[in-house]
């Protein structure tokens, strides 16, 4: 081609960038498409149409054509494009997945200090994906990206700084992270000053940063400000407070925050007792997989302490069977008293109830261990309670 040709069509290029940044997509797409079709060194125009391609801006979605020509792009050195194609990898949008090819195109583009490369980098490294896990050089790659204003970025840096114990680093981007609007962080920075964890002790800075993160739905945060006010650690203690963060993690289905707020209603603690509104909550905390709601609940439908509450033994040995399914030794040995004395179930089944209490002994319950005693094995290997 003439060279007076090319410089017509970089003078196209030219047009088709400013209605790019004009947003007028469709016209800028028609443009691109004559450009890379005629001059094909300019590799930008790739990258450019590529991205029309990819996010559907004035042409229908493609995104396999899209990965092509970021790959031309790419492959030619252009920063912006290296990256597209390590995201394009990574999530296996226009081709396959493959996190080595990600981590391998992520490499390129954050080597010229593209930070979302940096971030995405740091996080294959974070989490072993595409590459050996590596703590160390996560954090390098997460500060990078930090540095250039992705505040997701600080937060990470901070979760690897905290997993090296370099707590003083970790608290320093935990701030920075809160200052910039991150609710995980303004939790943890918040924690940080509870505890006075890698800074200075700070009642006030604790609340501040917590009613932050609670401002912005974090639960967790809601949970722990119920926590902290109940026992008075890091914060004043004050129940009712306490029962005011637990009503709102409870409502967002916290289960943690329903059980304790179960126990309150049960307990007449800093509220009006009512055994009813505890039954609601441990049960939507119980069905959320809450062992400890789960063991409230079969203790108080086998001897209902409150007349609106009906006996239920079939229920309650039901939550006593989850709850030792989950792994709670105390569980274990109320399941092999319901099964040895035949209570919520059809029949006596001593077999399962030695099951049951040896499993309980083995995790520490000493009551188990003193039931187990009752039991001996007959020569066919039948267990059989022992004769007085």
């Amino acid at each position: 081609m003439a060279k007076y040709e090319i410089n017509q069509y970089r003078g196209v290029y030219k047009r088709a960038v400013e209605l790019y940044e004009e947003e007028k997509f469709k016209d800028a797409g028609l443009l691109l498409e004559k450009v890379v079709e005629n001059d094909q060194e300019n590799f930008t125009a790739c990258y450019y149409l590529a991205d029309l391609l990819y996010y559907g801006k004035g042409m229908p979605k493609n995104p396999k054509r899209a990965f092509q020509y970021y790959m031309v792009a790419a492959t030619n050195k252009v920063t912006e494009a290296s990256y597209m194609v390590g995201l394009c990898y990574l999530e296996g949008v226009g081709t396959y997945q493959d996190s080595i090819q990600a981590v391998s195109w992520f490499t390129e583009a954050a080597k010229y200090a593209h930070p979302l490369s940096q971030y995405y980098l740091g996080l294959a490294y974070m989490k072993g994906e595409g590459v050996d896990k590596d703590i160390p050089r996560a954090a390098q790659w997460l500060v990078h990206a930090a540095k250039s204003g992705i505040v997701e970025a600080e937060r990470d840096a901070a979760i690897c700084y905290e997993n090296l114990g370099k707590i003083k680093g970790a608290a320093r981007l935990y701030l920075a992270g809160a200052e910039s609007g991150d609710p995980f962080c303004q939790e943890k920075i918040a924690d940080y000053y509870a505890d006075g964890y890698g800074t200075l002790q700070c009642t006030e800075l604790a609340l501040h940063y917590y009613e932050l993160a609670c401002q912005q739905n974090n639960v967790n945060a809601q949970l722990k400000m119920g926590n902290r006010y109940a026992r008075g650690n890091g914060l004043p203690q004050d129940i009712k407070k306490a029962i005011f963060w637990w009503t709102k993690a409870a409502n967002a289905g916290n289960a943690e925050a329903q059980n304790n707020l179960a126990e309150c209603y049960h307990l007449g603690d800093g509220i009006v007792k009512n055994d009813l509104t505890a039954v609601s909550w441990w049960t939507k905390s119980a069905n959320d997989g809450n062992v400890n709601a789960m063991i409230h609940l079969a203790e108080i439908l086998t001897d209902p302490t409150d007349n609106n509450i009906d006996q239920d033994l079939v229920q309650a040995k039901n939550w006593w069977t989850k709850a030792s399914e989950l792994g709670d030794p105390y569980a274990m040995y109320r399941l092999g008293d319901c099964l040895e004395r035949g209570i919520g179930v059809s029949s006596i089944n001593i077999e399962d109830a030695f099951r049951w209490y040896r499993l309980s002994s083995q995790n520490g319950n000493e009551d188990a261990t003193e039931a187990c005693k009752r039991f001996t094995k007959t020569l066919s290997g039948k267990v059989k309670v022992k004769k007085l």
